[in-house]
């Protein structure tokens, strides 16, 4: 059985007791980005609320059409507002005393005065909805006007220094994902059944659940590798893209903040050099991952572990899923738990087993413009269940405390498995065939339209897929207005601190002959990019002053336009 991998380029960056600052800087200007002074943190953006609920008790949220900002589908837009209230203007000369007793006519009560705006904060009655709420509301003879309250959010990203280095983390979503779950909500743990994770590395070590397992490739007999131990690089940087430790200022961010980490080693290690090697012994058997996919049933649902995700960036080129290993995922999918694999490097051998395998998702790799990666493998299962993810030149987690960049639809498995943690963490009632239905419904469609041999059902997104599992209506935003958007991130841009600016264009706007332009609010160019980095200097090499910017993107495709603040 072969591993899949791509030849990678390892990056000399190391985290104890915070960073090394020498090697940052080193691995800064190598990517032609220029080392801050101060200390490289990525502050939260507060949102502040609008309206303070008149107790501290959790609020309730529900989610409601509205009219304006309609998507180009037609669809009206969703917005999430607060259960049970609603705010009310009501026509010049009403008495408090007269509005109580108009709305206590209909069930509803005053909750506040909003004197100095001249609004009236509403109680709705009991079991009402939003939108029925406001329907009764805007019928009375003296209210003016009638809204929901709606929900604001604290813009939440994580703080470590290379998250810029990422850019996979964009084109899945995850700045805008994160706003609304990081995995912690509830426990999800990704089982790597793979070569083996060094449970030495800082961004990983923190996060891994239960006993580290070894399973011989011999014979399928299991035995504790706890701390676990590496075969080869490649568990390592696999897991790094699911699962390391985010928002601790160091290092880089797994796409699931809060998943757990579970090694199952099924290669020898001396069977695999450092660097997992084709050309050596390095592989592993149909024994040694059943074994392994049996015993990540007997961790799902455990206190320790709680729900299951199997991930498997192995295969076998061309390989058919044989019978019993076909059992092994049927036991496992039944048992609830949900099973991902990478399709596999070879774009003219079909899928690998055991992506190939019914009830596995396999994944694809795409690139940083979103384009179908040379060597993804392809084909009709990939039309039928499959889904691509960021695949080349993936920045993660590698061997004694280093980071690297990793190719192959080994590193795009892990994203799909981060972001199915992440649903199934927002949405725990949710089946493992429901994760599934969310992660491919929500996909951005790339390619030709529809499912397709090459993309599946396209490209995961990671925002997306929350927003439909949470809503339960996994069609209520495949038209979303907001993801058809241009905007930069963070919003504002502290370059002093931020130091990178990140800049997202929509699918559809997706294509070669990339260019950036951003101007000043005078109309003046500030700078010219090739990419959808900026690190907040002028074409001088000076940073630019503090003001508001705009930023026009133009593709091969057509041209969009957006922006932003920026704080010196």
């Amino acid at each position: 059985m072969e591993l899949k991998k791509s030849p990678l380029t390892a990056c000399s960056l190391n985290c104890v007791h915070g960073w090394r600052k020498t090697a940052v800087k080193s691995a800064l200007l190598k990517r032609g980005v220029a080392y801050p002074s101060r200390k490289i943190i990525l502050p939260l953006a507060a949102i502040l609320s609008v309206l303070a609920i008149s107790d501290a008790a959790a609020v309730n949220i529900e989610r409601m059409a509205v009219s304006r900002a309609p998507s180009a589908s037609g669809a009206a837009r969703q917005r999430e507002v607060i259960s049970g209230q609603a705010l009310v203007k009501f026509s010049a000369g009403i008495s408090s005393g007269a509005k109580a007793a108009m709305l206590a006519a209909s069930g509803f009560k005053i909750a506040r005065e909003l004197d100095f705006i001249g609004w009236t904060l509403v109680k709705l009655p009991p079991g009402i909805s939003v939108p029925a709420g406001l329907a009764i509301l805007k019928a009375m003879p003296a209210v003016a006007a009638a809204e929901p309250n709606g929900v604001y959010r604290v813009s939440k990203t994580s703080n470590d220094p290379l998250l810029s280095f990422q850019y996979a983390l964009n084109r899945t979503d995850a700045f805008r994902a994160w706003e609304y779950e990081t995995g912690f909500s509830s426990r999800v743990t990704v089982a790597v059944i793979d070569t083996g994770i060094d449970g030495t590395h800082p961004e990983l070590s923190p996060k891994l659940a239960g006993t580290s397992q070894f399973f011989d490739p011999d014979n399928g007999n299991m035995s504790s590798n706890e701390p676990p131990t590496p075969a080869c690089n490649h568990a390592t940087r696999v897991s790094g893209v699911a699962a390391a430790s985010a928002d601790n200022s160091c290092g880089i961010a797994g796409i699931s903040w809060g998943a757990r980490l579970i090694s199952l080693k099924i290669f020898n290690d001396g069977d695999c050099n450092a660097d997992c090697s084709p050309d050596t012994t390095c592989g592993s058997s149909d024994a040694a991952i059943i074994a392994a996919i049996g015993h990540a049933v007997t961790l799902h649902n455990s206190t320790t572990t709680g729900r299951i995700v199997i991930n498997m960036s192995i295969g076998e080129i061309g390989g058919l899923c044989s019978g019993s290993m076909q059992a092994a995922v049927d036991n496992a999918v039944s048992a609830g738990l949900i099973v991902v694999a990478a399709a596999g490097n070879s774009a003219v051998a079909g899928i690998d087993a055991p992506a190939n395998c019914t009830g596995v998702t396999p994944v694809g790799a795409t690139d940083i413009s979103d384009n179908i990666a040379s060597f993804s493998a392809n084909g009709s299962i990939m039309a039928a269940r499959g889904v691509t993810a960021p695949g080349v030149g993936v920045y993660t987690t590698d061997l004694n405390g280093n980071f690297a960049d990793a190719s192959g639809t080994s590193f795009s498995a892990p994203f799909v498995s981060g972001i199915a943690a992440l649903v199934w963490s927002a949405k725990p009632a949710l089946t493992n065939a429901q994760v599934g239905d969310a992660l491919r419904n929500s996909a951005d469609d790339l390619g030709s339209a529809g499912p397709d041999n090459y993309f599946g059902y396209g490209r995961v997104n990671a925002y997306k897929a929350i927003l439909l599992a949470v809503d339960g209506n996994l069609s209520a935003y495949t038209a979303f207005t907001l993801l058809q958007k241009t905007y930069a991130y963070p919003n504002p841009f502290k370059p002093a601190s931020d130091r990178i600016l990140t800049l997202s264009i929509p699918a559809w706007l997706m294509g070669g002959e990339l260019a950036v332009e951003i101007y000043n609010t005078e109309g003046e160019k500030v700078r010219k990019l090739s990419g959808l980095l900026w690190d907040g200097k002028n074409e001088a090499g000076q940073w630019a002053a503090s003001g508001v910017y705009l930023f026009l993107v133009k593709t091969g495709k057509g041209k969009a336009k957006g922006k932003f603040a920026l704080i010196r």
